[in-house]
């Protein structure tokens, strides 16, 4: 009579490679699932920040005022400004917001912001004041990275669209419009649209 218990070289063998098989699969399976949740969160990542600069500037440029305001040198600068520098824009204008809690006197409810890219970076910045002393300090916050380029294109009054602002002679005018394009990291590219003031 032949003792039957236990197993065999080979069926150990066999037991072996089916879970290295197995194990193997899965191991890929998790790889893989772990690769898509990590590219998941980065697109995510993406459009929250795009979508909270869509915010910031749709904002500020829906309360434009035209009110000019004197820089630390005391020069009168325009309401609304856009200035090319080198291959890029900055974009600079009065804006209005929440009034600031004063001791009991009216403050204003207007602010100057500046919109620019430095390094990849699309930077916000804020002045505290409108007519500013030397030296003023002004906030600053990085809206978006990886930014290769930054263009705005202005509708004026006439129905003509241009890239300088203001137009000679207007320091308050306002701009009917605003075409803001970012070129970002991979070729991407973003359009957006906003009605000035309004």
């Amino acid at each position: 009579m032949t003792d039957t218990r236990g197993f065999t070289l080979l069926e150990m063998l066999v037991a072996v490679a089916i879970f290295a098989i197995v194990g193997a699969l899965a191991y890929t399976g998790l790889s893989r699932a772990l690769a898509i949740r990590a590219q998941l969160k980065t697109v995510r990542t993406r459009w929250e920040d795009r979508a909270l600069v869509y915010e910031r500037l749709s904002e500020d440029l829906s309360q434009a005022r035209p009110r000019p305001v004197r820089d630390g040198a005391g020069t009168l600068v325009p309401a609304f400004m856009v200035r090319r520098m080198g291959r890029g824009v900055r974009l600079n204008f009065t804006t209005g917001g929440p009034a600031p809690v004063g001791a009991g006197r009216p403050l204003s409810d207007l602010r100057r912001v500046d919109y620019t890219v430095e390094h990849g970076r699309l930077l916000w910045r804020r002045w505290a004041v409108l007519d500013r002393a030397p030296g003023e300090h002004r906030a600053r916050e990085v809206l978006l990275r990886g930014v290769r380029a930054f263009r705005v294109s202005l509708l004026a009054a006439n129905g003509t669209m241009v890239r300088v602002w203001p137009l000679a002679g207007q320091p308050t005018a306002l701009p009917a419009m605003v075409q803001i394009v970012l070129r970002l990291k991979h070729h991407r590219t973003v359009r957006w649209l906003f009605a000035v003031g309004r």
